[in-house]
């Protein structure tokens, strides 16, 4: 019975704690202090409506109308205005209540004003018809009657901000002046209330400003600045210098919402003693300096928690807003999610295809049997023997033909001598019997050999699918953990290129890991096609702070879009110079090169030499270029790249199709050499003391196995290193002639020049030379400077 009791007790606790946070959240607590100061707010005279207002549209919501109804009542009842008003006022804000169900069905807010207007408007008019001073007093209730209008569709925007914050994204600047508006008139609502002699008003109103000047910048420091300044020319006419004084100081102090509130502060202090010194002169208030030096004091003592807070709340800054980082999140979560997934199914076809049963004999006992019944068939349906053989000794002739088919499996073909000895004597006719056994073992043969074929193809196939399951994989981890966009930096840097006349499509900002960013802009080409390298680079660096260089993709100077991807300068740079010659002078050469950055700061050299020569050997080079480029553009692993065009080559034609591959990544920040030879030629590194060191490899061309390794070799690199890539069109020049393959070694030695373009020419001519008139095959030499950026 205790237990019952207590649970009974912790139940009735709780359910009374969910009404409490009900009507007791925060922005309860914010609609009531509201209500209660507007509805102390005094215009002039005895006009005070905004509690009014404020009220009807805040009634529309049913959590907030009761507090409000509360704090409004209680606030025109501690006005201090005089008793017709306040008897006036409670009458109209108890009708408001005794519709409010009507009102909550109305979504058109001019509707909703409309409604406060015609009933305040005929109460306040018999309350003129009351009085002495009839036109004055109509006057006054139409005046009346139109801040309630006007103050209901002003204050809408406000109530909707603050009761959906958590679905706002960002504040326009009908929001931004309603909320500005509404929190100045509630300092209104104070009145000349004074602490220790220090007026409340002018700390608040000094608070307000600076607060919206540091979180919104100059638009939102001026315009609470100019509305605080009205709402004191409003309570007092005496007080007009102040618009000017707290518009100019939030736009001064706004200015500065860059650097720090310490820069503000001081630029709201210096330009408000500016203004108002300027203004009066000798007459200054020392009183009212003192309070606005208060409240920049209180300003500053501010934790950046408090700031962080309202910035979220109001969604001014759109990096800071929990909606739009939530968001992000959310769509790079599922996002994930659907690569992952994509992966896992892309892994279960590879293994699907893996698992398939192939067959391990050209036959095997199941086509043993189907062979027997078609020697049967066509042999010995029709042979006088068949009774004897078949009826009276099947078990035996089965057997003996079993035999007959197992040993073919070795020998490949039957001949006479290798059959038992009791076969031939049993059967009349070995010979057409032998016969019929090859003629179907070939036709065997030729379906295993298919088999074997469409094996190897289902096998490339799974290879290529789990590749793509890496690539998923790879760029679903780079999207979790490498790629965060930074949508305060996009804003800043483009409004940083509009001020410097550039004009850009779109920014992306993404921020990666070890403290390292990528930029990538989309912009028209300029006329000369160099603005990014020359203008464009510089003003990035210095709003970065740190040397940028620009790759660029896709700059033609006419009529296309030019993407430039702006990084963190690298410590190298590099510079390649190629020169290619076709064998016999055909149009179409073997060899295919390319050179290109690629991600990270990384610098990608290739040379492919296809099989044979002309047309042919140039296809298959250029698959493998053409391949090559496309997937390190797509930041792809060169391990998946390699295999994937090793695939291509196996699966694209029925006769041998390969290629060599010779592929050089230097790594720009590290001074690193990796290379991967597929069957390519050595790769020469010129030191800068004339030293030469040679990159070789045994490896076998893409295009031939299914299964490949690779050989991957690493190589220190520094300023002034030559990188000499050749195909072996220039090393057979010197095999040709008894020179062997290092003849290039001492070549390259005894050069003089330090020009990539003249290295390149003179190793070419040197082969050109060493061959004659007869060139065996097509040439290409690539040479690549490494040079300190």
């Amino acid at each position: 019975m205790e237990k019952s009791s207590v649970k009974l007790k912790d139940k009735t606790i709780k359910i009374n704690y969910r009404k409490f946070n009900r009507y007791m959240e925060l922005n309860t607590i914010v609609f009531i202090l509201m209500a209660f100061l507007l509805s102390r707010t005094i215009l002039m005279d005895t006009i005070a409506p905004l509690g009014l207002a404020f009220f009807i549209y805040v009634s529309k919501i049913e959590k907030y109308r009761l507090p409000a109804f509360m704090a409004t009542l209680l606030g025109i009842i501690l006005s201090g205005n005089t008793m017709p008003y306040i008897l006036k006022y409670i009458l109209c804000l108890i009708i408001y209540m005794s519709i409010n169900k009507k009102i909550k069905g109305v979504n058109s807010t001019w509707k909703i004003a409309l409604l406060g207007t015609f009933i305040i408007l005929p109460i306040s008019i018999g309350q003129a018809l009351l009085s002495n001073r009839y036109v004055y007093d109509i006057f006054i209730a139409i005046m009346e009657s139109s801040i309630v209008f006007i103050g209901i569709y002003i204050f809408s925007y406000g109530i909707d901000l603050l009761s959906n914050s958590n679905k706002k994204i960002t504040m326009n600047v009908e929001e931004i002046i309603s909320l500005s508006i509404i929190v100045t008139l509630s300092i209104m609502g104070i009145g000349d209330m004074y602490i220790l002699g220090v007026s409340l008003k002018t700390v608040l109103s000094t608070i307000l400003i600076l607060m919206a000047s540091i979180i919104g910048g100059a638009a939102m420091g001026a315009t609470s600045g100019v509305i605080v300044g009205i709402a004191f020319m409003i309570s007092d006419i005496t007080s007009a210098i102040y618009m000017g004084v707290f518009s100019v100081s939030g736009l001064i102090s706004g200015a500065f919402n860059k650097l720090n509130k310490y820069i503000c502060i001081i630029g709201y202090i210096l330009s408000w003693f500016m203004i108002y010194g300027y203004s009066l002169g000798v007459g200054l208030d020392i009183q009212q300096m003192r309070d606005m030096l208060i409240g920049c004091l209180i300003v500053l003592l501010l934790p950046k928690k408090a700031f962080d807070r309202i910035e979220n709340r109001i969604r001014v800054n759109v990096n800071s807003n929990e909606v739009v980082n939530d968001y992000i999140d959310r769509m790079k979560s599922l996002t994930n999610n659907r690569l992952l997934n994509m992966s896992k199914a892309y892994d279960s076809i590879a293994d699907t295809f893996d698992k398939i049963r192939e067959k391990e004999k050209v036959v095997d006992q199941k086509d043993i049997a189907s062979i027997i019944d078609m020697i049967y068939i066509d042999q010995c349906k029709n042979c006088g023997m068949k009774r004897r053989c078949w009826d009276l000794k099947f078990n035996y002739t089965y057997t003996l033909m079993n035999e007959i088919l197992q040993s073919i499996e070795e020998e490949g073909e039957l001949k006479i001598d290798s059959v038992p000895e009791d076969f031939v004597k049993e059967c009349i006719t070995p010979e057409g019997v032998i016969k019929t056994i090859n003629n179907y073992y070939k036709l065997f043969l030729v379906d295993y050999n298919w088999t074997v074929r469409f094996s190897e193809s289902r096998k490339l196939i799974a290879n290529q699918i789990r590749s793509i399951s890496k690539s998923m994989k790879s760029i679903s981890y780079d999207l979790e953990n490498n790629i965060v966009l930074d949508l305060e930096k996009e804003n800043d840097l483009k409004d940083e290129l509009e001020r410097n006349c550039i004009s850009v499509n779109k920014i992306n900002y993404i921020t990666k890991s070890d403290d390292d960013f990528e930029i990538v802009i989309n912009k028209d080409n300029c006329i000369d096609g160099c603005l990014c390298d020359k203008k464009l680079t510089n003003i990035i660096s210095d709003y970065m702070g740190t040397s940028v260089s620009a790759q660029k993709v896709g700059c033609r100077s006419l009529g296309q879009e030019c993407k430039i991807t702006f990084s963190r300068s690298q410590k190298y740079k590099a510079i390649t110079e190629v020169i290619s010659m076709s064998k016999d002078g055909h149009i179409l050469c073997g060899d295919n090169y390319t050179h290109m950055e690629i991600r990270d700061s990384k610098y990608m050299m290739a040379i492919s030499d296809g099989m044979g020569k002309g047309r042919k050997a140039y296809e298959e080079s250029s698959i493998t270029i053409d391949i090559l480029e496309k997937m390190m553009d797509a930041k792809i692993e060169d391990e998946i790249v390699i295999n994937t065009i090793n695939n291509m080559l196996l699966l694209k034609s029925s006769d041998e199709m390969f290629s060599t591959l010779d592929l050089g990544i230097v790594d720009l920040k590290r001074g690193i050499l990796e290379t991967i030879k597929m069957g390519a030629c050595p790769t020469y590194i010129m030191r800068d003391n004339k030293d030469i060191d040679l990159i070789s490899s045994s490896s076998l061309p893409v295009g031939i196995l299914c299964d490949i390794n690779l050989d991957r070799k690493t190589t220190k690199v520094k300023d002034g290193d030559y990188i000499i890539m050749v195909s072996d069109g220039i090393l057979d020049a010197g095999k040709n002639n008894n020179m062997g393959d290092n003849w290039l070694i001492y070549f390259i030695k005894d050069m003089q020049t330090t020009n990539p373009k003249e290295i390149a020419n003179l190793i070419l001519d040197k082969s050109l030379e060493m061959q004659g008139e007869t060139i065996e095959d097509d040439m290409t030499v690539l040479v690549t400077k490494i040079y300190k950026n």
